[in-house]
Formats: structure tokens, sequence, C-alpha cells
């Protein structure tokens, strides 16, 4: 739930978020194709991220991928080209949760799913997996996606029928945010570094930028809201209780004065915890800053931290760019986003 400090505004909770990558283990490795997963959203769907289905096939196999469960890969190449398996104490883009055998229900003969049931696949048999791989404790409005690596059509032909499931951080935009430790060591909390900055798209919001350009909202602070409550779950209600006066207070530490934030005509606003989230171990949410547009439809475009110069747009921004692969370095984590079945940006 989205909750501001002026005005009443609609609930919006986020969503399980279902997106799918590919990596490639260099020459050795068939072919991997790429796809986004999760409902809503308009598109037609992204391209792979290396499609060789007009190609005749070889007349001998790559190895399959060798990645059992708790292996960890990541790539700085689009395509995934030079994708390899590190440490999970590195920074990484993908963490496999298992894998499942498709031979069963797609026989030799069968030809190669439609991107449509590549979805149905990935949430029927990845998540329940995924979940008993962190047992039971997956946030699914957390930081992290649920996602799988399926066979390109070239090994689909060879016989590939391995579905690899696993957990990465996907931004709005497609854009695959690199991860340190475990997934199951990690605080599951969709939260940014204060001073992080989230641009706009559309009239809601993207990925992590610099201040200094348009953005919809700048993070001021975290709250851990297990100081307040304890393990047991609480309200809406109770949690806004506490974070409207927490973040109040240190959006004005961070502003530099109580009345900064409402002089240079921004707004506080937080998101609460739903129970499955707190279930899973959650416990902390951003504090965060932003201005709506006139008519209150979306976010308006601010320029510059409310540390400094401050120009709040009028008119909406437009849809941001998609991506696909490594994001760049402006920040680790990404804005939280409902779930999209294509790369085109939500509406």
């Amino acid at each position: 739930m989205v909750s501001m400090t002026t005005g009443e505004q609609p609930r919006r909770g986020r969503s399980t978020r279902l997106i799918a990558a590919g990596a490639v283990f260099g020459a050795l490795l068939a072919l991997l194709a790429v796809i986004l997963l999760g409902g809503g959203g308009t598109g037609s769907g992204p391209g792979p991220l290396a499609d060789d289905s007009s190609a005749a096939p070889t007349t001998t196999t790559p190895p399959p991928l060798q990645a059992p469960a708790g292996t960890c890969l990541t790539w700085s190449e689009v395509d995934a080209s030079d994708a390899e398996r590190v440490d999970c104490a590195a920074p990484h883009l993908f963490e496999v949760t298992g894998t499942i055998d498709l031979a069963t229900r797609f026989g030799p003969t069968v030809p190669f799913p439609s991107d449509d049931q590549w979805r149905q696949l990935v949430s029927e048999r990845c998540t329940p997996l995924t979940d008993r791989f962190l047992d039971g404790d997956f946030d699914p409005f957390g930081r992290f996606s649920v996602g799988a690596i399926k066979p390109s059509q070239a090994s689909w032909r060879q016989g590939d029928r391995e579905l690899r499931c696993g957990l990465q951080v996907v931004g709005r935009s497609g854009a695959l945010y690199a991860t340190t430790g475990k997934a199951s060591t990690q605080d599951q909390s969709d939260v940014h570094e204060p001073g992080t900055c989230l641009g706009n798209d559309g009239l809601g919001v993207g990925d992590p930028v610099d201040c200094a350009a348009p953005h919809a909202v700048e993070v001021v602070a975290v709250v851990d809201l297990g100081e307040a409550f304890g393990d047991g779950y609480t309200a809406e209600d109770e949690q806004d209780r506490v974070l409207e006066e927490e973040c109040t207070r240190l959006a004005a530490e961070y502003a530099g004065g109580p009345d900064v934030v409402s002089e240079k005509g921004l707004t506080v606003f937080w998101e609460t915890l739903r129970q499955e989230s707190w279930e899973a171990g959650s416990r902390r949410v951003d504090c965060r800053l932003g201005a709506f547009l006139p008519d209150r439809s979306g976010f308006a475009p601010v320029t510059g931290s409310v540390k400094g110069e401050v120009e709040v747009g009028t008119e909406p921004a437009p849809p941001a760019p998609t991506s696909r692969g490594p994001a760049p370095t402006v920040s680790q984590t990404p804005a939280s986003r409902p779930p999209s079945p294509s790369p085109s940006p939500p509406g």
C-alpha cells in the first residue's frame, strides 16, 4: 500500500513478479532464449537473447547446462554470451532454485512452447519450487523475482527439456540487477539506500537514476517495522500510524528542516507491508519523496534532490525505455513494479 502525508490516495499493492532470464556457458552450452513472465501489461513480448531457430540442428549436441540448485550465475553481455558460474558471495544476476524436467509432458515431437505456455509453466512449477527452496519464506512482494532459464528452440529440437528455475532482481524496465549472497540469507524487503532516486516511467515509477535527472521519487530513509511491532503482523492502518510519524521526521532530517519538503512542492509517502511479506521475514520499508501531477493521475517528474534546487514538472513523463541484460550501476536495487508479461512499459 502506498500512503502519503497529504490527501487520500488509492491503495496500491505490489504483485508477484515472474521474470525469466537466459544464461550461456560460452561455446560449450546450448544457446538459451529469454522470456519475460507475469500477469497484466500489454505487448508482443521480448525476443530471445540468442535465437538460432532458423539454423539447422547440429550433428553434435552440447552438454546440458550444469547448474544445480544453489548455483549462482552472472554475465555482463546483453545476450549473456559471457555467462559464468560464480560464488554466491560475489555479485550475481541469477540463483538457481531447481530444475524441472519437462520431458514427460513435452515429448520429442512436441513443438516448442509458446510464450504463454512458458509463462504458465513458470507460474505453476517454478514458483512453488522456489518457495520450497526458501523453506516457505519467499516474499512474493519483495525484491526478488521468480524466473526461469528455458531452452532455445535449437536445443529444444535436440531434446533439451529442462526448465531451470531461479531468483533474480529485476527493474521495471526489465534490466537485471546484481545481488550479493544467497537469497536464503538476505532480507527480501524491497528497499533502497537513502539517496536513491527512482526514475519516471510514464505516470509510474521506473528504475534507479541519478537524482540530477528527472525522477519520480527520492528515497530518504528506511524504517524497520520490526522495531515497532516485533514478530507479529500488524494491520496496515497501524503500520501507517508509525510510518507517518517516522517518515515525516526522517524526511525533515534528510531535507535539512521541517518545512523544506513542503516548500519545495514535495510529499512524503511510503508503502506498508502485506502479511505474506511479513511472514517471509520482510520488515523494512522505504520513506520516499515525490510530487503528483496537477490532476493527481501519477507522479510528476522531479529534477534535483530535495537537498538542493528542485524543479517539479507539470506534464507526464514519457514511458521509460525497456531494457534487457545487466543494469547500469546506478543502484544495486530497482524500483518495485507490477508484473508484466512483456518488456513494454507499464501503463
